[in-house]
């Protein structure tokens, strides 16, 4: 019993993106709800035909008023799957009505019944196009023996009457169902590169979490060892010095103090709570995030620094600390990339109320495909040793978590830029 119940379910099961559905749906919807008026009134008042128009005025009504409800109800949220196969059962029995107001199978447009067996083809289970399938079989059924005629006294339509509205009528179908089905496959392929997108964010912030793991880790086993080295280096140099032996035991001692210093450097790169800190939010003048960045650059690379602001840019309003190592991070690169004493440009400018921050090297450029890689976790164009290939992962993953836009832009021969952008949700004028 249950086994019945569960096929009867799946074989009814209506369509999983209604708010899509109907999207596509209640604008041809109003062009019917036109159509009708325009094919009524030309009837009626052009070519004399015998019309009830009460009745008739009656079915447009109550579809014009079906379709401002369903607009409602998509404004606010409430969209339940079963409104599509009703709204095309609905729309069935109303073109059935009017049909049969207006001479049954001898009007042409009674080949409107096709866009509803489409539609139902293209949106919903297969259970529910038997069923609009059946509705219209019967619908048919009833008008081929009950109907109003349109002419007095059971006469034909003229031939031109007939052959013109039977043009009219196909390629009005053929209208309704391309725009019908093209609106919902594109409304759905948008859909699904929002799904993608976000799959990949996931993707990211899982990888993220797995660094976070592995550099805690990492920090904690090496510290102590570290911290060890260094005071017995230190120890070894003063005895050294005390002792009266040659200068370069002393040397060697300063040298592994160097190289302790150099991994206590790496591991502190490999911090990753910058993705953690997206959500705490504060106000900063800009002059004071620029002290902050020369700050923690070295004493060769602050020289280096060329920092241009635009007046307008006075205070930045977003995720402080993770907006300052992202930063640092292109700073870093920047650095890297440029040989010998070659300045790495700063500029801060406001654009479209946002602020706009663009890191400049005159470094050798990267070609398309390291451009297209750039920002994988790992992928690295520095030698062994000076860097992670990590840095970029986490600028884009801070510039997807707080709202803004990070791009690159590299040509070989030609340098690089590097462009973080707050929007304007982001960043207040200073005014």
């Amino acid at each position: 019993m249950d086994l019945s119940r569960r096929s009867l379910w799946e074989l009814l099961a209506p369509v999983q993106e209604p708010r899509i559905v109907l999207a596509a749906l209640t604008p041809l919807r109003w062009l019917a709800v036109v159509g009708q008026i325009t094919a009524t009134a030309v009837a009626f008042y052009v070519m004399h035909f015998r019309l009830p128009l009460q009745p008739i005025w009656a079915v447009i009504v109550l579809t014009a008023l079906s379709n401002l409800l369903l607009m409602a109800a998509m404004k606010w949220g409430n969209t339940p799957a079963w409104l599509v196969p009703a709204t095309l059962l609905l729309d069935i029995f109303l073109l059935t009505v009017l049909l049969y107001l207006t001479g049954g199978p001898a009007n042409p447009f009674s080949i409107l019944y096709l866009v509803h067996v489409a539609m139902a083809v293209s949106v919903v289970g297969r259970g529910w196009t038997w069923i609009v399938v059946a509705t219209v079989a019967a619908c048919y059924g009833i008008l081929l023996g009950h109907h109003r005629d349109l002419m007095p006294g059971d006469r034909p339509l003229p031939p031109w009457v007939f052959e013109s509205g039977s043009w009219i009528a196909l390629a009005l179908v053929s209208v309704l169902i391309a725009e019908f089905i093209g609106r919902v496959t594109l409304n759905l392929r948008q859909r699904e590169h929002e799904l993608a997108r976000m799959r990949e964010r996931a993707a990211r912030s899982e990888q993220l979490a797995a660094l976070t793991t592995l550099a805690a880790g990492a920090a904690h086993e090496l510290n102590t060892p570290l911290g060890t080295i260094a005071v017995v280096a230190k120890e070894l140099e003063l005895s050294c010095k005390a002792s009266g032996q040659d200068d370069s035991s002393a040397e060697d001692a300063r040298l592994i103090r160097r190289e302790v210093d150099r991994c206590r450097t790496i591991l502190s790169r490999m911090r990753f709570d910058i993705g953690e800190e997206v959500s705490h939010r504060s106000s900063m003048p800009v002059d004071d995030l620029i002290a902050r960045l020369r700050s923690n650059l070295q004493e060769s690379e602050q020289p280096r620094l060329a920092v241009h602001r635009s007046d307008d840019a006075q205070i930045v309003t977003g995720p402080a600390r993770a907006l300052e190592q992202s930063l640092l991070v292109l700073l870093r690169n920047a650095f890297d990339a440029s040989p010998g004493q070659q300045p790495v440009k700063l500029d801060i400018t406001r654009k479209n109320g946002g602020v706009l921050f663009q890191v400049v090297d005159a470094g050798v450029g990267m070609s398309q495909e390291m451009l297209r890689r750039a920002g994988e976790p790992f992928f690295t164009t520095k030698e062994p040793g000076r860097g992670m290939g990590l840095g970029l992962f986490l600028v884009r993953l801070v510039a997807e978590r707080c709202g803004a836009s990070f791009t690159i832009d590299s040509r070989l021969g030609e340098g690089t830029t590097c462009v973080f952008e707050l929007p304007e949700s982001r960043a207040t004028d200073g005014t």
